[in-house]
This record gives structure tokens, C-alpha cells and sequence, in this order.
């Protein structure tokens, strides 16, 4: 095709009718997809606020839960440790002979225990190891005095 035949081709169509609404069209189109307008801008970060705002519920939720759980978890803990230095104080009432470990061990009970009670004086006062916690202490002095563990 030669430059005089192109330039043919190009002249009609220009002159072709609704060649310009076509290419006024097209350009609209361009520039329309191109540009953001501010309150574009103010919808974009007013959705990423409800995400956030949303996201920020959720993590709330879970720090809740996780609360609840660690809760619930040392409740557990106090309450097994209240079950075994019952348990081991029923043992000294029978005479049951201990090691100096085992002992070391309920006493270390005995502080978990303890230490809950304190910290949760209103909703779980000590009133249930007391004399038992004496009469394991009492056994403990005993057999430090007279070097009495069980091997």
C-alpha cells in the first residue's frame, strides 16, 4: 500500500459520520478508568476502616477467649493441686512412708495452691487444705529431724 492510499484510507475516515463521537468515546473511556476522584479515595479508605475496625473486633474476641481459657486453665491447676495434697495427706494419715521428692513436690502444690487462694480470695477463698497443709508441713519437719524419707 503506498502513503497516497493511506492517506486516503485515513481521510474517509475522518470524514466517516460519527467517526469523532467514536474516538470521543474511546477517550472518555480512557480517562473515566484512569481517574480517581477523592471521594473514590474516601470510599476506598472508609471500606479499608470497616475491615480494619472489623478485623480489630475479631482479635478482641480472640484476646477474650484466651483470657477465658488461661482462666480456666490455672482454676484447673489449683484444683488438681488442692486434689493431690488431699490425696498425699490421707497417705501420711495411713502411715504411707514418702520420699523427700514426693514431698518436695506437694509442697510445691501446696504454693500453687496457695497462691491461687490469695488471688482469688473472693471467688475461691482456702478453706479446704488447712489442716491438711499443716499436718504434711508438721510430717515434712518430722522426718527432716529424724532423717526418716523414704529412700
Amino acid at each position: 500500500m503506498t502513503s497516497e492510499q493511506l492517506t486516503a484510507i485515513l481521510l474517509a475516515a475522518i470524514a466517516a459520520p460519527g467517526f469523532w463521537e467514536l474516538l470521543k468515546g474511546l477517550i472518555d473511556k480512557i480517562t473515566n478508568r484512569t481517574r480517581v476522584t477523592n471521594e473514590d479515595i474516601a470510599k476506598q479508605i472508609g471500606d479499608i476502616k470497616k475491615s480494619q475496625d472489623s478485623q480489630q473486633k475479631d482479635i478482641d474476641g480472640l484476646k477474650e477467649s484466651i483470657n477465658e481459657m488461661k482462666k480456666a486453665e490455672t482454676l484447673k491447676d489449683a484444683l488438681s493441686a488442692r486434689r493431690r495434697i488431699l490425696k498425699f495427706n490421707d497417705e501420711l494419715l495411713r502411715n504411707v512412708n514418702h520420699s523427700k521428692e514426693t514431698f518436695d513436690d506437694v509442697l510445691g502444690d501446696i504454693d500453687l495452691y496457695e497462691r491461687y487462694c490469695d488471688l482469688h480470695k473472693d471467688s475461691f477463698p482456702n478453706g479446704k487444705t488447712v489442716m491438711a497443709t499443716k499436718n504434711i508441713k508438721k510430717c515434712y519437719e518430722n522426718c527432716m529431724e529424724k532423717h526418716s524419707f523414704l529412700s
